[in-house]
């Protein structure tokens, strides 16, 4: 077969390529996605079909009969793969999935073995010089083969206009592009390829395949702008690669030709110089193309490592929380390219947001918006980011309509919750992005992450400022105070300035950069960052239980300055005690297990509930607890708890080295540790017990050590009141 290289046939080369493309990325990017796999088999049957075509317009006129078969057998996997992807795009799920799935093979299986049964289908091929190939139909199955396409591809897209219908946000968007694509490609190749046959005209048989570029042009624009099927990132990051080496293989290709024309004799020497060239100019070449991709074809072209790096170093150095709004913002329109942002605290006494900074939104001289319980129960609470265009039409709106209207007014795009713990600091809100492009689920994470930077930052700067306030109020106290309360007053002074001083050095430099350190430590363990061999994540899982170790111990010295400057409050609700310890033990029992110490739990027949602070509750048993594992080489630990009368006893006995009856008398105080204690143990603090008992009288109930001197065991013992 002599192969012809006329326009037509160059340009289904180029059709085939282009598809070719876009189903490598697809593929390679989600290959263990079945809605991936799919539409990847879509392109393989799409490329099969253009390759066919133009190996039938080059075929002999022995071998034009094989290449009209496989012209014809290609449309069937493109139309059933079609369908089929219809019903698992764009969420992978689909109800009765086995029967639609064979009734799809068995139907397509039966129209292949139509198409390739001799003369049943296709008659026969006839030559005609400088005109297109005329093939002969039998009418009735050409028909039946025609109805086939033509049902597939209806029944597709009334799936995807019906899912267009239900759904919303950046899924909408995704599918009107792909029906618009498909939908324009698919009816263009019927009349060109279908119908114009079927009245003997084949001038345009050939047609129908470069139509297809119409739905390669459309994907890739919802890939691009709206992250179809989640493939930007291989996009964007292979245009930043790709490019360079193409260029420096085109210039190469460029200089290889003169060279060979005018100096063949200084090839090699020459070919040298042109290596160490392409090494050099290559960083230059993929800086300027990362440039170039991120300003015109993607947006939020970053490292998100650097970024949160870059970030957390900037949050240690101020506890001006107009300095730290500006650091944020200026990270986030940077790496996310937003129009506006905004950082809104709230105000849990008066329940609403104050504008604590804004760059770019439009709200004049508004300072407070009112807080919407529903979103902030549903998202904010839970630390969910609120991606705005996902909520549109959907329950959200009914029950936030106000809320979501005064947004889209505002043209707020992200709302993304400042917490810690339970508890609600603020948000960072976002507009859209300058290129019109959605916020992605890379976005997402280092958003999440950002959350939490700012939420610590924040927390350390309001605290720092009730500082200050509190230090001017008890100032001006002083000044009106009378004589006798003089030297007392000196001492709270120098008693606010070390709390002052303890609370900010201590959390500000402390707790911000071991929240971003545990923030990747979680990524790395969770595969945010790839799979992580058994000895990395043994290693990450060792720095984490540290980097939780240290918080605790950070955790401690703050209780403790909350304690003598009567600021540590509980946080009451009704909880199960039983429960409580069962996650505790849960908790520790690795611990013990290593020391081939056993954990034992004698429970009480009937169900306690307590009214307290579950957390601080749930420290003083964890600190009991770890102490009895810590200080006990062999035998066991009993864990107890009961009813008694209007109490709940929590008995904690272990066989370790014992408490001399002298030193029990002082072990509650701050910084006591009994000696043996110290001995074994040379890193604790001296502060869990006293910490312990702080919290016990918070709660109105007493706790006490029983032990019969060193070597015999110790028995702590608390009791709280059950209402």
């Amino acid at each position: 077969m002599q192969f012809l290289l006329d326009t037509k046939n160059i340009i289904l080369i180029l059709t085939a390529l282009l598809n070719l493309i876009l189903g490598f990325f697809i593929y390679f990017n989600g290959r263990k996605k079945k809605i991936n796999k799919i539409y990847s088999w879509n392109i393989v049957a799409i490329v099969s079909w253009v390759l066919a075509m133009l190996f039938f317009r080059s075929a002999t006129e022995t071998t034009s009969l094989f290449w009209c078969t496989i012209l014809y057998v290609a449309p069937t996997f493109i139309a059933s793969s079609f369908l089929y992807f219809t019903y698992i795009f764009p969420t992978q799920k689909i109800e009765n999935l086995k029967w639609r799935y064979w009734i799809i093979i068995l139907s397509n299986a039966y129209i292949i073995f139509l198409t390739i049964l001799p003369n049943m289908l296709i008659h026969q091929v006839n030559i005609r010089p400088g005109l297109e190939k005329e093939i002969i139909f039998n009418l009735i199955p050409y028909l039946f083969y025609a109805f086939y396409i033509l049902i597939c591809f209806s029944l597709g897209f009334v799936r995807l206009f019906q899912k267009y219908l239900k759904s919303y946000g950046k899924e909408k968007t995704q599918i009107i592009y792909l029906l618009f694509g498909y939908a324009v490609a698919a009816n263009l190749a019927f009349i060109t390829n279908l119908i114009m046959p079927w009245i003997g005209n084949f001038s345009l048989n050939w047609l129908g395949q470069i139509f297809t570029i119409t739905m390669v042009s459309f994907t890739a624009y919802a890939i691009i702008i709206h992250n179809l099927m989640d493939i930007k990132l291989v996009l964007r990051n292979s245009f930043a690669i790709l490019a360079p080496l193409i260029t420096i293989l085109i210039g190469y290709t460029a200089v290889q030709y003169l060279i060979n024309l005018y100096l063949p004799n200084l090839a090699d020497a020459i070919n040298v110089i042109i290596l160490v060239l392409s090494i050099l100019f290559f960083i230059p070449l993929k800086n300027f193309y990362y440039h170039i991709a991120n300003k015109y074809f993607f947006s939020s072209l970053y490292d998100s490592q650097e970024v949160l790096n870059n970030l957390s170093d900037k949050l240690r150095s101020s506890l001006d929380i107009k300095i730290i709004c500006n650091v944020i913002s200026k990270t986030l329109v940077n790496a996310f390219h937003s129009r506006a942002v905004g950082i809104l605290i709230f105000n849990e006494k008066k329940n609403h947001y104050l504008v604590q900074h804004n760059y770019n939104f439009k709200i004049n001289t508004q300072k407070y918006f009112p807080n919407d319980k529903f979103l902030q129960n549903k998202f904010a609470k839970q630390n969910k980011i609120l991606v705005l265009e996902n909520i549109k039409n959907n329950i959200f709106y009914k029950k936030s309509k106000q809320t979501i209207d005064l947004l889209n007014k505002l043209e707020v795009e992200i709302l993304a919750p400042l917490n810690i713990k339970n508890k609600m600091i603020g948000l960072i809100v976002l507009s859209q992005k300058e290129s019109g492009d959605m916020y992605n689920d890379e976005d997402l994470k280092v958003l999440k992450v950002i959350g939490a930077q700012t939420a610590v930052a924040l927390q350390n700067s309001l605290l720092y400022q009730e500082s200050l306030r509190f230090g001017e109020k008890l100032k001006q106290e002083v000044k009106i105070a009378t004589k006798d309360l003089q030297d007392a007053n000196e001492k709270l002074k120098l008693l606010d300035k070390a709390k002052t001083e303890f609370v900010s050095i201590t959390s500000h430099q402390l707790r911000t950069p071991l929240t971003g350190i545990k923030g990747y430590l979680s990524m790395f363990l969770e595969g945010d960052f790839g799979k992580l061999k058994t000895e990395q994540k043994k290693v990450m899982t060792d720095v984490f239980n540290n980097s939780n170790r240290l918080v605790r111990l950070i955790n401690i010295f703050l209780n403790v300055s909350r304690i003598e400057s009567g600021r540590l409050k509980l946080d009451k609700s009704k909880f199960d005690l039983i429960e409580l310890i069962n996650e505790i033990m849960r908790e520790l029992k690795l611990g013990a297990e290593k020391k081939n110490l056993k954990l034992e739990f004698n429970k009480s027949k009937e169900k306690i509930e307590v009214f307290g602070d579950r957390d601080k509750i749930a420290d003083v048993v964890m600190n009991l607890i770890d102490n009895a594992i810590k200080y006990t080489k062999k035998g066991k630990i009993i864990i107890s708890a009961e009813l008694n009368k209007q109490t709940a006893q929590i008995k904690i006995k272990d066989s370790g080295i014992g408490i001399d009856p002298q030193e029990a008398k002082t072990l509650f105080n701050k910084f006591t540790r009994g000696r043996k204690i110290a001995e074994i143990n040379t890193s604790g603090s001296g502060l869990g017990l006293f910490i312990a008992k702080k919290i016990i009288e918070l709660h109105n109930g007493k706790i006490w050590i029983q032990s019969q001197g060193a070597g015999k065991g110790s028995k702590f013992i608390f009791e709280v009141p059950i209402k």
